[in-house]
């Protein structure tokens, strides 16, 4: 029997750099599109990228870091994984479960360093996947047909040109960002095609 995700039990999960926000030199301050579907990535808000992704993209062989600032990246995620081929190791430290009816289950998971990322389970109640003690994860370029996609909906569109601002030329105080971390999905038994 074949599950609903991706060939060898790997879901994904593509961001697209957001570009209302204009341009950052730092992957812990850059916004992103996300989603499993081209209808997912139009529907939700921007988020930023929890350290256990930002350590994949710098990590990654092939220098991932600077074209996921300038249009994004593909995150897969599979229950059985190795440390050949990208592959990074997150076990679960903590599980959180909601009063509120109906939200869904929530994992807190690390890796051997300590970088973290949130799953949170997807489906129906009684027909999800629970979320597994380890999730392997690993980054992807984002394939061309995906980045004409973003051009041709607006994704990678500012406002305006570009402004310096005042913190180029001076030290100034942190604010607090006031975007949340993203939460990467479970385990669907769907298939989810982008297009």
């Amino acid at each position: 029997m074949r599950k609903g995700t991706e060939s060898d039990g790997i879901w994904k999960l593509i961001l697209i750099r957001d570009g209302s926000q204009d341009y950052t030199h730092v992957l812990c301050e850059a916004d992103f599109k996300y989603g499993r579907t081209s209808e997912e990535l139009e529907l939700f808000d921007v988020k930023r990228l929890p350290s256990g992704l930002i350590q994949l993209v710098e990590e990654h062989p092939f220098n991932l870091y600077e074209e996921a600032l300038e249009t994004g990246f593909i995150v897969e995620m599979t229950r059985r994984g190795s440390r050949g081929g990208g592959w990074m190791k997150f076990t679960s430290s903590l599980m959180m479960i909601s009063n509120v009816p109906f939200e869904a289950p929530r994992g807190l998971y690390a890796n051997e360093i300590g970088s973290t990322l949130e799953f949170q389970r997807v489906g129906c109640p009684g027909s999800s996947e629970e979320l597994p003690d380890t999730i392997w994860l690993r980054v992807k370029e984002l394939p061309l047909n995906y980045v004409a996609w973003a051009f041709e909906n607006g994704i990678f569109s500012s406002p305006g040109g570009h402004q310096t601002t005042l913190d180029s030329w001076l030290e100034l105080p942190k604010l607090v960002n006031k975007v949340p971390l993203l939460v990467l999905p479970g385990e669907s038994k769907k298939t989810h095609r982008f297009i």
